[in-house]
């Protein structure tokens, strides 16, 4: 099992004044760099001077082995275990522990759905762990979330985001949806709208009636992978009192900051040295692989989807990869 310590997983907001500047350093060496934090989304204004990239380590790079193919699309640390959910798997919820070279995965909770899911397509894009101790699945499908008991008992938790998201301009690509969820209070939760545009759904459960706040977050300050599209969300987690996002066409994680209006962008941590390293790509995928984001104590986890795909190293070998990154200091 994952035995390092856990977050207390509650968030709390970190407030900026607009225009402040969170950092600038300059360093001499190899090359120049500026890095620039701040409410807005700041971009170098000279040609020739690039953002500072801070990097992940990686600690360990795990094929995910079980007794199916999987897709993961979705990573959550419950204080003990890390749980994954899968795109193709609807009825289940899964728990991935380390056994030496590889991650193997099992079913850990059977979901019992609401009657009204019966027979429904849901393609799960996002696990989080709720204050209450219960599991909460963001269904693309459905665009809805899901509670789930440890039981497997499960009931929907607030309407359809689909109009929510569409009246701000969300959901208008061929390809856009769910993808990511984050728990960040007693019947609060985030949800990220994956691309063209980006965005973010905030859904408020705890009053009389449900509330959902919409915002557009199509502009990064996070380089995108040679070759890539759009800037999207793959993943939310909420940690420590942070709000972390994965960004796959970046192959980098974002922090996300609440200003008591909006979100904007934070620090960045990259993890591209990783995924194009030839001991780890994969052939032909040039797309953003990683679709899972958690964390605990010592550890960020990031799951790669690689659509079956072998390899580059090992065609024949096509599990997914489960990258163990070492956590940084204020991350």
């Amino acid at each position: 099992m994952f035995s390092f310590p856990a977050g207390n997983g509650k968030f709390i907001p970190e407030l900026i004044a607009e225009g402040q500047m969170a950092s600038i350093r300059e360093t001499i060496g190899r090359r120049n760099r500026i890095t620039i934090g701040s409410l807005g989304l700041i971009w170098a204004a000279c040609a020739g001077v690039a953002q500072a990239q801070q990097r992940l380590e990686l600690d360990k790079a795990l094929p995910l082995d079980g007794p199916a193919l999987v897709q993961p699309s979705g990573l959550a640390w419950d204080g003990k275990r890390l749980l994954m959910v899968c795109s193709v798997h609807d009825d289940d919820i899964f728990v991935v522990e380390p056994q030496g070279d590889k991650a193997a995965f099992k079913e850990a909770i059977h979901i019992r759905r609401p009657k009204d899911a019966e027979g429904m397509k849901l393609a799960w894009r996002g696990i989080a762990v709720g204050q209450d101790g219960a599991l909460y699945l963001a269904s693309e499908q459905a665009c809805r979330i899901l509670r789930v008991e440890k039981d497997g008992d499960a009931e929907w938790m607030g309407p359809s985001l689909l109009e929510a998201g569409a009246e701000k301009g969300l959901f208008a690509g061929g390809n856009s949806g769910i993808e990511g969820l984050a728990a960040l209070g007693k019947k609060k939760f985030l949800v990220a709208a994956s691309r063209e545009p980006r965005g973010l759904l905030d859904l408020d459960l705890s009053g009389k009636g449900p509330v959902i706040t919409a915002w557009l977050l199509d502009k990064t300050q996070v380089p995108l992978g040679q070759g890539r599209r759009r800037p999207d969300f793959a993943d939310l987690t909420a940690d420590q009192g942070k709000l972390w996002a994965l960004c796959a066409n970046s192959d980098a994680i974002a922090q996300l900051k609440w200003s008591g209006s909006d979100y904007a962008e934070g620090q960045y941590w990259s993890y591209s040295h990783v995924i194009e390293d030839a001991k780890y790509k994969y052939a032909g995928l040039r797309m953003g692989l990683a679709r899972g984001l958690a964390m605990d104590g010592r550890s960020v986890f990031i799951a790669l989807d690689n659509k079956g795909v072998g390899r580059q190293a090992d065609p024949n070998d096509k599990r997914p990869l489960l990258l163990v990154f070492k956590r940084p200091s204020g991350v």
